[in-house]
């Protein structure tokens, strides 16, 4: 539920983030009907992805943890597809903190261009 909330800021903080030239990707390890669901229902402007075999999930280990808490990333991408940063989690908590984390180095990487 937590990931919901994390994905639902990142909504709000949208225009931030193209602000300091990015894009906002979500990537939900499911089909794509669930991830068109997720994105309607959250009302996101990006894209909601699904990655039904989770293979993307699989690439950075995001594993559960204890078999019931799912654990995510945040990765930050730049224009010659490089991966600048990775930050994987487990506690759900996190959210609120890590979308301002994101928008601070994504600022950095746009004043660096």
């Amino acid at each position: 539920m937590q990931c919901r909330a994390h994905v639902a800021q990142l909504g709000r903080m949208y225009e931030d983030f193209r602000s300091a030239s990015a894009e906002v990707v979500v990537i939900l390890g499911d089909t794509l009907e669930r991830a068109i669901k997720y994105a309607e229902q959250l009302k996101v402007p990006f894209p909601v992805l699904a990655d039904p075999e989770r293979k993307v999930y699989q690439a950075f280990d995001l594993g559960k943890v204890a078999f019931v808490i799912q654990r995510t990333a945040s990765v930050i991408v730049d224009r010659e597809g490089v991966i600048r940063y990775v930050k994987r989690a487990a506690n759900p908590m996190t959210w609120l903190q890590e979308s301002l984390e994101l928008l601070e180095f994504v600022k950095e990487m746009d004043n660096e261009s």
